[in-house]
């Protein structure tokens, strides 16, 4: 498919949004910039995840942000910022899980430790954060309404959204290079590390502040099926990365939209969406 389709697709889904408002009055424009944000974040960064394999670490991440947001209000309680702390211990982990692999950890290893690590003390973290920040908020840390996201939320997952964007594509065409062959990448002189540190802190970025509006399950859906879809799909770094964004936001919109009418949760239709894309992705390339 050419790249100006892509964008066409693009441009409609994202009009759509920005009008659902004015269709329906349970959609207010934060929840459009929140959608949108998390579209363009989560379907540039599922583009380099895809292209680099690294999908242990695109599952893992929202491990560790469910465990951030608990610590977070631990620490914090009812002070606030604790967006802030939730985003520095998310890239510590997901740091500390980067450079186990560039010292030869098996991918395997180090997602088979950090699930194990997450999920146990995700579990006494929430157990204390109930009884110090409240149930009803520790729920909205992790679980996410992009229908309850106030202006601030908004506004920020949409900055966040872009400037991931922005990056993602500026270093999609090295990623991808390393992605095929990182011995030549090497060789040819590339400095591998720091785009793989910028790809480990832009989807640490991105899992964390994301977390509360999609939700754990289908943040970890965002960061994975776009892109696997656009490797499908499509061919070369900044259509495969266009392509990712575009199934994000199409199928943002689409659950959007669904959710309304079925009076479901859209995080949930979204993921299903997703889901769906990518079986009828699969069939029609491979039968």
């Amino acid at each position: 498919m050419d790249i100006r389709l892509y964008l066409a697709l693009l441009i409609v889904s994202l009009v759509t949004l920005l009008i659902t408002p004015k269709l329906h009055w349970v959609v207010s424009y934060p929840t459009v910039m929140a959608v949108i944000g998390s579209s363009l974040a989560f379907g540039s960064i599922s583009a380099l995840i895809a292209a680099r394999r690294l999908y242990f670490l695109a599952h893992v991440t929202p491990h560790m942000a469910l465990l951030a947001a608990p610590l977070s209000a631990i620490v914090l309680g009812h002070k606030g910022g604790d967006w802030i702390l939730a985003v520095l211990l998310v890239l510590v982990l997901v740091w500390t899980s980067g450079y186990a692999l560039y010292k030869g950890v098996s991918s395997d290893v180090i997602a088979s430790i950090m699930v194990s690590f997450t999920a146990s003390a995700t579990v006494l973290a929430l157990y204390y954060a109930q009884r110090i920040a409240g149930a009803g908020r520790v729920s909205q840390l992790i679980l996410g309404d992009p229908l309850l996201v106030t202006s601030f939320e908004g506004l920020t997952a949409l900055i966040v959204g872009l400037l991931v964007a922005v990056f993602s594509l500026s270093i999609a065409r090295e990623v991808f290079f390393v992605g095929v062959s990182r011995e030549t990448a090497l060789v040819s002189g590339l400095k591998v590390w720091i785009y793989d540190f910028t790809l480990y802190t832009l989807m640490a970025l991105s899992v964390a502040i994301m977390l509360r509006i999609t939700g754990f399950l289908v943040t970890s859906v965002l960061t994975l099926l776009p892109g696997a879809i656009a490797v499908i799909v499509a061919r070369g770094s900044l259509q495969v990365t266009l392509a990712s964004i575009t199934i994000a936001s199409i199928a943002s919109a689409l659950g959007l939209l669904a959710s309304i009418s079925l009076n479901m949760p859209p995080s949930g239709v979204t993921g299903l969406i997703l889901v769906t894309i990518y079986a009828l992705a699969r069939v029609a390339r491979f039968g």
